[in-house]
């Protein structure tokens, strides 16, 4: 426990110890009043800390002082000023303050600061690197590959935890002269500090390779800065207003390098650098290389305004125009000093320029001409227009440290524009019945895309049907259809950017892409609630997505979802209440694929050549019930208390068949995947007693299990020395399943 926990700890049960006595609900000073609460407390049993990284992975358990929650409200009696300042989770990682005041119907001031966790792994993470910065070096070297490797990562990996804190910070003014006129402005800002995974990369070759991918984590140190102001008028049913908002992103580490261990010539400036470079040979670069995240910098402009029209008709409009600019310099292109290249002899510049320019229009107006009927239109229309230069990349020597001269390849700069146009009347056919249409056309034009242009509509009626006070029914369905016509994916541009040369064939003309491919979708929704009695309410609802590429021989054809879910909540008693759902969640997809060493002129029949057919499901059941009960005074309690119970279970399974593909026509073609999955289990128990009116005590216990099997983590054991118990990415494979017991008592006071 640090000292900053430790002194705000202390401090804050010292308050409630000096508030034991009984007192009123609230507190008179003069012409003002205050009123609030404070809870206290503690966790007898320290929360287990090696391997529980994904309970706590954005929450803050592991100190026993606890200070859930503080409130604290100010105000004059004259009801012109207030005050009030509330704590959560005071000291902890996980702990947030909010502070507003001001002046009714003039001044409003909201502060907030809060910090949110993220942990990776407590204690199982390791790496052989020393890390300073964005350098990433090693004290020592394996002397070759396989058991000499694993030997020297059993003996020099160091473990640590992984982890990221992000601090937030906020301010919201708003400003009233006049009942015309608002002044507002905010501010934002946003740190994360920590590691995350990260893994760099040498040679790329044959999969899985042979040692080519090593342990590393990202050091994160970003600053956000985001700004804005603005401006509203409104008087006589109209509005108009005029905002600006800022962005502005820093990243402390613009670059990461590091050491090379298959290079062992030497450690630090002994190392001698190679332009040939295998996983076996033992030389090669003596460091890599990678850009971080640019700093770059927003800013927008919107104009919005509102009215109101004869016949119940009201208009909304916004327009909104922006500049975003990132135009942080190139990092060269390598680290190896026998291939290193200068950014013009490649034809590069030596920073992106890069400049996007969006546009926004937005218009909506919404009538209610006659009693039963309601229509509501809305146009739409945004510009993605990227100013960026096109850049050129010709002989480049250094990529991912290759000796031979690479292809020449080109960074595009995407753009797009879409608009859209929807319209949705409603019409209350009886007392009981109401009637919802809805149709909608969208259009996008893109540059640089394998469809040029593309137009989809939506459609669908909506029922919502009340027989009686008690009983609800709603449902509805829409179709939409996407078409991809001129599909392309070897325009002359798409081909340089993958490295080609113009005009040449560099992907399989029927592969499509499923978010450009043309795309049939029908969607369903059902919903009933009833309230057979007043003390019980029971509700059902149905969700069903379809999508269907009817134009894609190869990539994915279909997927589907469904999920079904039901329940209910009794009340038998006043201050007594019972509630419990459960859901079922099914995505079903499948897919064609094909060995890329061959290229079939036509999609063939499964089994008899080098292409496979792919199914897949993930599933999921989630079953959540409990209680929420008030008891009152009785002879064994004689003051009141408060008990809640709630417990949650949740499984889940990915299945994938036939995904993969040996020789052309052999039995073995399609290759299982083992099944993917995880479990949770969590149960909450807490009991409020009220030892006096304004001082209670409060006890509460959580139980979570989890455990997952996760073939893809698991089988990342490849890439690394198979003898090794530390992981090469960082302690995924060494997750176990875990059991977490928490209790803890506090006490609240309130005044």
């Amino acid at each position: 426990m640090n000292l900053k926990r430790l002194l705000a700890g202390c401090g804050t049960m010292a308050l409630v110890l000096s508030m034991l006595s009984p007192a009123l609900a609230q507190v008179d000073f003069g012409q003002f009043t205050a009123q609030g609460s404070v809870e206290a407390g503690a966790i007898p049993q320290p929360v287990p800390y090696t391997n529980v990284a994904e309970y706590q992975e954005y929450r803050d358990l592991a100190q026993q002082f606890i200070v859930p929650q503080l409130q604290l409200i100010l105000g004059d009696k004259a009801e012109n000023y207030y005050v009030q300042f509330d704590a959560i989770n005071v000291a902890q990682k996980n702990q947030m303050y909010s502070l507003r005041f001001g002046e009714y119907g003039l001044l409003d001031v909201q502060a907030k600061f809060f910090e949110i966790p993220h942990n990776f792994s407590n204690g199982i993470a390791s790496t052989p690197y020393n890390q300073e910065g964005g350098n990433f070096t090693l004290s020592s070297k394996p002397t070759g590959t396989g058991p000499a490797l694993d030997s020297w990562l059993t003996a020099n990996a160091k473990t640590f935890d992984m982890s990221l804190l992000e601090g937030v910070a906020d301010v919201n003014v708003r400003y009233t002269p006049t009942p015309s006129l608002t002044f507002s402005a905010n501010m934002d800002y946003q740190n994360p500090t920590g590691q995350q995974p990260f893994g760099g990369s040498f040679l790329f070759g044959s999969s899985p390779g042979t040692y080519k991918v090593n342990e590393l984590f990202v050091p994160i140190q970003y600053y956000t800065y985001n700004f804005g102001t603005g401006i509203e008028y409104a008087k006589n049913g109209w509005m108009v207003g005029f905002q600006y908002q800022g962005s502005f992103f820093v990243d402390d580490y613009s670059t990461l390098t590091w050491d090379n261990p298959l290079n062992t010539s030497g450690v630090g400036s002994n190392c001698v650098d190679s332009a040939v470079f295998t996983s076996t040979s033992l030389t090669g670069p003596c460091q890599g290389r990678a850009a971080m995240y640019p700093s770059n910098q927003a800013h927008n402009f919107i104009v919005n305004g509102a009215g109101q029209l004869p016949f119940n008709t009201h208009v909304m409009g916004s327009l909104e125009y922006g500049f975003w600019l990132q135009n942080a310099p190139f990092i060269p292109l390598t680290a190896n000093s026998k291939l290193q290249q200068s950014l013009s002899s490649v034809g590069a510049p030596n920073s992106l320029g890069g400049d996007v320019q969006p546009f926004f229009a937005n218009f909506t107006i919404d009538s209610n001409p006659i009693e039963p009927l309601d229509l509501k239109a809305t146009y739409s229309y945004f510009d993605y227009d990227n100013l960026t230069p096109a850049i050129t990349f010709t002989g480049v020597k250094s990529l991912n440290d290759i000796a031979d001269a690479q292809t020449p390849f080109t960074a595009y700069p995407f753009a797009f524009s879409e608009q859209d146009v929807s319209l949705e009347p409603t019409y209350r056919v009886t007392d009981t019945l109401a009637a919802h249409f809805m149709f909608k056309w969208q259009t996008n034009h893109n540059d640089g895309l394998e469809v040029l242009q593309q137009d989809q509509t939506s459609y669908g009626p909506a029922l919502d049907w009340n027989p009686y006070p008690w009983l609800t029914f709603r449902a509805d369905y829409q179709h939409a259809h996407r078409d991809s016509p001129g599909y392309n994916n070897n325009r002359a541009s798409l081909v340089q950017v993958l490295g080609g040369t113009p005009g040449e064939i560099e992907e399989l003309q029927s592969l499509w892409r499923f978010d450009e491919a043309t795309l049939d979708v029908n969607q369903t929704s059902l919903y009933a609630s009833a309230q057979p009695i007043e003390q019980l309410t029971l509700f059902a609802a149905f969700n069903y997505d379809d999508y269907n590429y009817p134009n894609s021989d190869f990539g994915l054809e279909h997927t589907s979802d469904y999920s079904p879910s039901a329940g209910a909540s009794w009340e038998p008693m006043p201050g007594m209440h019972f509630f419990s759902d459960y859901s079922w969640q099914a995505y079903d997809w499948n897919l064609w694929s094909q060995d890329e060493t061959t290229i079939p002129a036509a999609k063939p029949p499964f089994g008899k050549t080098n292409a496979w057919e792919a199914r897949g499901r993930n599933q999921g059941n989630n079953i959540d019930f409990g209680t929420d009960i008030a008891i009152p005074p009785n002879r064994i309690l004689p003051r009141p208390s408060h008990l809640k119970l709630q417990y949650t279970y949740t499984v889940g399974n990915n299945t994938t068949h036939q995904s993969g593909a040996t020789s052309a026509g052999a039995s073995g073609e399609g290759i299982d995947y083992p099944d993917v999955g995880s479990q949770f289990q969590e149960l909450i128990i807490q009991y409020q007693y009220d030892l006096l009116d304004n001082l209670a005590i409060n006890v509460g216990y959580y139980f979570t299990h989890s455990n997952e099997n996760n073939f893809m983590v698991d089988n990342m054991r490849t890439y690394m020395p198979t003898a090794s118990s530390n992981s090469t990415f960082l302690g995924n494979t060494d997750i176990a399943p875990y059991n977490v017991n928490v209790a803890f008592i506090t006490l609240k006071y309130k005044f």
